[in-house]
């Protein structure tokens, strides 16, 4: 089966990524797994400034997957500048980045998007548009259309590479969400980001999480995940990149069948570093025994009918 895909101007060798904020700057996995065996990675969210992140614990496992609440930890925007993104452009031949960019107001979203914008190591620009507006109340980007439509306006203005926008799950009509990104110029859609999420400790009967609060990934959310691709691609005819609750080849099938033309590994990579390498064996599993000649004729190849 032939894997191979050009995604908004982008040649991807296989469908399978890693997801932002499970593999690091990918320097982390670097020993672990053969990282250009894979299509590619998305690293850490970048905001403007270092930030140390959440209060710990920040990650908590359940029976169906695991709630996290890491605060966008991560080294800020002039280290990765000048040290990860060049050390991806060093290290890697055939898998393609895409840099997470997270802000607290939409100027900084395009300030990040600008300055990265001519440095080499990277393919695209992923916009996390869960993080709260502090100049509005602490409304999520994701979750208001004017809000959505402002980052995504101003990133498009910023630059000339493509934009992928990760769109937040918890609203009423996700594909509306994405017909906004469209028409403010993104390249790419994300389906999904985490769930809000709560559990708490029975004996201490306090939160399991340092900040409260958190986001749910796992497997538990693989049918929403599925769901949302299948709405957006009804919607909108940008390329969709699947995520969500994928540990198996099968899992993977199910965001390709629902109309995502790349996937992304995330929870899964906490258990086992090489979760993306069996799910990227699994789909040629797939492919042999079904006869299937190329990846593509398997994207928004489920058949639907309503009840």
């Amino acid at each position: 089966m032939n894997l191979a895909q050009e995604i908004f101007g982008v040649r991807f060798q296989n469908p399978v990524l890693l997801a932002s904020g499970t593999c690091g700057y990918g320097q982390e996995l670097d020993r672990m797994i053969d990282l250009d065996r894979l299509g590619g990675l998305v690293i850490k969210a970048v905001t403007a400034e270092p930030r140390n992140g959440n209060p710990e614990p920040r990650v908590a496992e359940f029976a169906a997957g695991m709630i996290n609440s890491i605060g966008l930890a991560n080294a800020g925007l002039d280290d990765v500048r000048a040290s990860r993104l060049p050390w991806l452009a060093a290290r890697l031949r055939a898998a393609r980045v895409l840099v997470n960019v997270a802000g607290a107001t939409a100027a900084e979203f395009a300030t990040i998007v600008r300055t990265l914008d001519d440095v080499e190591g990277f393919a695209a620009f992923e916009l996390n548009v869960s993080c709260p507006n502090v100049e509005r109340g602490g409304a999520i980007f994701g979750t208001r259309e004017d809000l959505l439509a402002d980052v995504v306006r101003r990133c498009r203005l910023a630059t000339r590479r493509p934009l992928v926008v990760k769109l937040a799950p918890n609203v009423p009509d996700i594909g509306q969400m994405a017909h906004v990104a469209e028409t403010e110029g993104a390249d790419g859609l994300t389906l999904i980001n985490t769930f809000p999420g709560l559990l708490f400790d029975v004996d201490s009967r306090r939160p399991v999480l340092g900040a409260g609060t958190g986001g749910v990934s796992g497997p538990a959310i693989l049918p929403m995940g599925v769901h949302a691709v299948w709405q957006a691609r009804r919607r909108v005819s940008l390329p969709i990149l699947g995520v969500g609750g994928i540990r198996t080849g099968r899992d993977a099938l199910q965001y390709l069948l629902a109309g995502a033309s790349l996937i992304q590994v995330g929870t899964a990579s906490f258990a086992d570093p090489g979760a993306a390498g069996r799910v990227l064996s699994g789909l040629i599993r797939y492919g042999v025994a079904s006869g299937v000649a190329d990846v593509r004729e398997l994207v928004g190849a489920g058949h639907f009918e309503a009840i």
